[in-house]
């Protein structure tokens, strides 16, 4: 073997021996699940990090006592989540690692001042190692709080918290909750629908509502809750399961929610006097019935989707009105309508779509309801007359 052949496998053994000089061993990381956001005061924030230890997860039960405890919240105060998020990295004992970061907690208190929540949400998508699929949450009350909460089944607030946000099987749910999708809305200046959580005892988190955030404002401007954010989302389409309760000839009657679809139409392009037509068809299943009547003669099922379609239109005009005069901001979707399919009259209103003039609020909106029955069950009727 010549000199130089032997160089050359020197420095090749030499490059592949280096590849892992600045390793860190799994057992001396700490993976960040979960972050919360309050406000310390007008300039600063509370910054409060959920760190877990990996090898404790495959061996504690959930709410095990004492020194068991998979995770660790640290907490600290300062102007940039940057900067805190240095200062907590002195005050652990193993390296932080923020690949696992599952979701991103904001106090009410930030998101209703103009401007701090884009200005504290820059560093989660600017940040090369944030993954698009984090969920996001606004808090009623303390971010800090719901870190603590230990659900019966979960060994971790913050997974509690992110399969909470995973759930579907509700209908005042919003799609929202990935700071990827948010990430687009900011920057465009959008306005767009938020989920809405609080703590309701030690082990239990709710989902309490939408909240709605003003794009052009910067702010949070107010909640949905109950059949007002159930319709938010009727009107968004969204693909949420859930029931809906009703009546029929005095007896109560529950809907299982099977899918809902929506067409937006513009009926109007004249800006001054934009007229929008929705229609929603929503499938779906009696899932209980406490009446008499025979759900499979025509003039019990006409009945029955009559009734019910007022109701869910009744719904939706109540969340429309909510939306244009009490809150003047579009979180149904129109401004992203007119975007797509009329980027030239979007041109002219964007600017003051639900800020300035609002051409939003002035808007004139028509919504029409069709219920359809795919399940009628496995009997017709309950009991007789």
């Amino acid at each position: 073997m010549n000199k130089l052949n032997a160089m050359l496998i020197l420095m090749m053994c030499t490059l592949i021996l280096a590849a892992c000089w600045d390793q860190i061993e799994i057992e001396e990381r700490a993976f960040i699940f979960g972050m919360a956001i309050d406000a310390a005061d007008k300039t600063e924030v509370k910054l409060t990090q959920q760190l877990v230890v990996p090898e404790n997860m495959a061996t504690v039960a959930p709410n095990a006592g004492g020194g068991a405890r998979t995770y660790r919240n640290l907490s600290s105060t300062g102007k940039t989540i940057y900067e805190i998020n240095l200062d907590l990295a002195k005050q652990a004992s193993r390296s932080i690692d923020s690949t696992h970061l599952g979701v991103i907690l904001f106090s009410e208190d930030i998101m209703k001042q103009p401007g701090r929540f884009k200005e504290h949400f820059d560093i989660f998508f600017r940040e090369k190692r944030m993954r698009r699929g984090i969920k996001l949450a606004i808090t009623n009350g303390l971010a800090e709080d719901l870190l603590y909460v230990e659900a019966e089944h979960e060994k971790i607030p913050a997974e509690y918290i992110k399969n909470l946000l995973e759930n579907k099987k509700r209908l005042d749910v919003t799609d929202l909750v990935r700071i990827g999708d948010i990430d687009e809305k900011l920057y465009e200046e959008t306005s767009f629908p938020l989920p809405y959580l609080k703590k309701i005892s030690s082990t239990v988190i709710d989902y309490e509502g939408i909240a709605i955030y003003n794009g052009k404002e910067e702010r949070m401007v107010g909640v949905l809750k109950g059949d007002d954010a159930k319709a938010l989302s009727y009107i968004r389409g969204l693909k949420n399961n859930g029931s809906i309760n009703t009546e029929i000839d005095g007896g109560p009657m529950t809907i299982e929610i099977l899918t809902i679809k929506r067409k937006i139409t513009l009926t109007n392009n004249d800006p001054n006097n934009l007229q929008f037509s929705i229609k929603i068809q929503i499938k779906g299943a009696i899932a209980d019935q406490s009446g008499w009547e025979n759900l499979k003669e025509y003039e019990v099922l006409n009945k029955f989707y009559k009734k019910t379609s007022e109701k869910i239109e009744e719904m939706v005009k109540n969340t429309i009105n909510k939306l244009q005069n009490d809150f003047q901001t579009d979180a149904m979707g129109l401004g992203e309508y007119l975007n797509r399919y009329y980027p030239k009259i979007w041109k002219e209103v964007q600017d003051e779509w639900d800020n300035g003039k609002n051409y939003f609020s002035k808007s004139d909106i028509d919504c029409e309801v069709k219920i359809v029955i795919v399940e009628p069950g496995s009997i017709n009727k309950t009991t007789s007359k």
